[in-house]
């Protein structure tokens, strides 16, 4: 499967915008914000606002100098949309930059502001923008009446892993009489790819950036831009596809907005800060390719309803080194959004020689929420109704897997601090359920409970972190041991559920920690605090494990033993109460009877 993992990937590429692909994979941070940029054309012209430097004059060359920095290679070609791109050496595919380009280059932002901008300003504006983050720029300009003609546009920049080269397609800024500026973009803007590395293969090909009905107009001041956009549909397609110089088959790899309409505002000082939205009716995508060789192949088609974005982010100014997440974080970057959806529906088959697998999933609405800053990380997410189906050779029958509701969330410190930081992290699964050929494998008898089973872990508190943790050489200190990770100041378990076969577990609790005191636990910090745990249902869970032999009855009385050593019996049918304390002598009791 390497040669379809390769072209997957290539896909995923172009599906993903190559800056936040790129942070991700440089950083811990969880890979939710390409997701997020890859759904909504927002960021690279979110980024776009640039100071208007540069005068004009028709029909002429413009050769830009590079700045030292580079914070997103691949911006220019999303905002413009680029025919051609071009790498060599070592490069990561979730760099290139035809990832994202004319797509994102449709999505701007909020409502239009009394000050006027001219073509000029807007397009000194996007060259400005280029060289600051380390482009070489040529174009050739046409201003003609009330209108600012780009044309021949090629970009290039020295990476240490690659060089890349981009030629994009002729575009048009036109003068409005209302002071603002429309940007034209071609219906359908064909752009080719070269993707040459040293460690993997070689890929290249063309996508084709198809729209209707897209309208972008620019409005405000140079140093106070607003973007608004719709159209009635805005799509990405592979129409040809090469790996390792043989052609790749394949029916379709394509993506298609219906409905998009959305705003962007952009305000140049100290730092750029802006604040977007962005909405759509419907995305589908539709993926259907073939590897002869190895006798397979993948096919996913889908769509998601009711797509809506909103976030705010700051980018520096100045000089740093945009290589390093943490670099551009302690500069000033941040970034903070949210994402929602109506619904959707998924289906995916593979074959593989013989072999096949089948899955088919849906949902009835979803959520995912994303924040960084210099000292806080902050991601989450929520899929209401979920249904998925699925079946394979090796899956004597088909297999579902329902949730009234799943979802998780992740707070967390990511710079080293003198005071202690709040941290979280939640995990659930609310009423799932299976299929009953399943439990019929498991329990033929129908001896145990159907009921829906509920997964639920929150546990939050404070800790001081004692390094940077996206310092790459401040975590090879702490992982070799050379310094020490931090302290743990509290800990709460603000809920704790575990419900499955007629049983169920409840808990809460709260525990502080004296950093002092290593010893009376050795090897980590004192705790003192204390946990309230509910079982109800658990001995007669017990009875019908060993009753249908899936639980020998040794190893049942041993589960008593250790309930009756930590819980007590209160009134209500199998029902056991627990309390499990720590002193502040370090005595450890349960239901007030010490255990050490």
């Amino acid at each position: 499967m390497r040669a379809m993992s390769s072209a997957l990937r290539a896909v995923r590429t172009t599906f993903a915008p190559a800056s936040a692909n790129r942070r991700a994979v440089a950083s811990p941070m969880p890979r939710l914000a390409p997701v997020i940029s890859a759904v909504f054309p927002v960021r690279s012209f979110i980024r776009a606002s640039i100071n208007p430097s540069v005068s004009f004059s028709a029909k002429r060359l413009v050769t830009a100098r590079p700045a030292r920095t580079t914070l997103d290679q691949a911006a220019p070609c999303r905002d413009i949309g680029c025919n051609s791109i071009h790498s060599k050496g070592h490069i990561m595919l979730s760099r290139a930059p035809l990832a994202t380009s004319s797509l994102l280059a449709l999505s701007l932002a909020a409502g239009p502001v009394a000050a006027d901008v001219t073509a000029e300003q807007v397009w000194s504006d996007w060259k400005d923008y280029l060289e600051t983050f380390g482009y070489e720029m040529t174009a050739m300009e046409d201003m003609s009446s009330d209108t600012l003609t780009v044309s021949d546009l090629s970009l290039a920049m020295d990476m240490e892993e690659a060089d890349i080269g981009m030629t994009i397609g002729t575009m048009t800024l036109t003068n409005r009489s209302d002071g603002s500026v429309e940007i034209g973009v071609p219906e359908s803007l064909p752009i080719t790819f070269d993707v040459t590395s040293d460690m993997g293969e070689d890929v290249s090909g063309t996508i084709n950036y198809d729209n209707t009905g897209l309208s972008i107009i620019v409005s405000g001041d140079p140093e106070d831009m607003t973007y608004q956009y719709t159209a009635d549909t805005l799509g990405m397609r592979v129409s040809e596809l090469v790996v390792d110089g043989e052609p790749m088959p394949f029916g379709a790899m394509e993506m298609m907005l219906k409905g998009m309409t959305g705003s962007a505002q952009m305000k140049l000082g100290e730092m750029r800060n802006m604040m977007q939205d962005f909405s759509a009716e419907e995305l589908a995508y539709n993926v259907d390719v073939e590897v002869p060789d190895e006798e397979s192949t993948f096919k996913m088609s889908g769509a998601v309803n009711g797509l809506s974005f909103d976030g705010t982010g700051s980018y520096p100014m100045g000089e740093y080194d945009a290589e390093e997440i943490g670099a551009m974080l302690k500069a000033g970057f941040a970034f903070s959004g949210s994402f929602s959806h109506e619904g959707g529906e998924t289906s995916v088959a593979a074959t593989e020689r013989d072999e096949s697998f089948n899955t088919q999933s849906s949902s009835e609405s979803g959520s995912l929420t994303v924040s960084i800053d210099k000292d806080h990380l902050a991601y989450g997410g929520t899929v209401k109704g979920l249904k998925s189906t699925a079946t394979g050779a090796d899956i004597p029958f088909p297999i579902e897997i329902n949730a009234e509701e799943s979802g998780f969330e992740l707070r967390m410190p990511i710079s080293k601090a003198e005071e202690p930081q709040d941290y979280k992290l939640s995990i659930l699964l609310e009423n799932f359920t299976t299929s009953e050929m399943l439990w019929g494998m498991i329990d033929p008898q129908g001896k145990l409970a159907r009921d829906p089973a509920t997964i639920e872990l929150a546990v939050s508190g404070q800790a001081t972190p004692g390094f940077d943790l996206l310092d790459p050489e401040q975590m090879e200190a702490v992982e070799s041991g050379e310094a020490m990770p931090g302290e743990i100041q509290s800990a709460n378990i603000d809920a704790l559920k575990l419900s499955v076969a007629g049983a169920e577990l409840t808990g809460d609790g709260a525990f502080t920690f004296d950093n002092a005191d290593m010893t009376t636990f050795p090897g980590m910090p004192k705790p003192s605090g204390a946990v309230d745990l509910k079982l109800t249902g658990g001995n007669t869970l017990l009875d019908k494990l060993v009753e249908m032999g899936l639980l020998p009855e040794e190893q049942a009385s041993g589960a008593r033993m250790m309930m009756g050593l930590f819980a007590v019996p209160v009134e209500g049918e199998d029902t056991l109460n627990s309390k499990i304390e720590i002193n502040d002598e370090g005595h450890v009791l349960a239901n007030g009877q010490r255990l050490r």
